[in-house]
């Protein structure tokens, strides 16, 4: 059996591993959303909906060896920021926030 890399084994990197996966969860279920329900889907939608998949489906496939990771750097007395991911998955967030806005005032005239 292999020993604990700290005293809280996986507590913290597993809570915060498991947000980030809940978080890609809802990115998905929002861009594949809309890439269907949205109207006359432009070139741009579809973009930026396979654009937040793709993000989505980078955090969820490395999501074991951030938990890993963080772990061994919480065992270490060290904090591991993801800053790519989290600037990657802001990104993604604005740029779908911002064709949101663009797809409704389109709609609403």
């Amino acid at each position: 059996m292999a020993v604990p890399a700290h005293r809280d084994p996986g507590l913290q990197p597993e809570r915060t591993t498991l947000a980030w996966v809940r978080t890609a969860a809802s990115l998905a279920a929002v861009a594949l959303l809309c890439l269907r329900y949205v109207p006359g889907s432009s070139v741009v939608v579809q973009v930026i909906g396979v654009w937040a998949v793709a993000s989505a489906s980078v955090v969820v496939v490395t999501a074991r060896r951030r938990y890993e990771r963080a772990s061994e750097a919480f065992g270490a007395g060290r904090v591991a920021y993801p800053f790519a991911l989290m600037l990657g998955l802001a990104a993604t967030v604005v740029a779908l926030g911002a064709t949101s806005a663009v797809v409704i005032l389109a709609v609403g005239r």
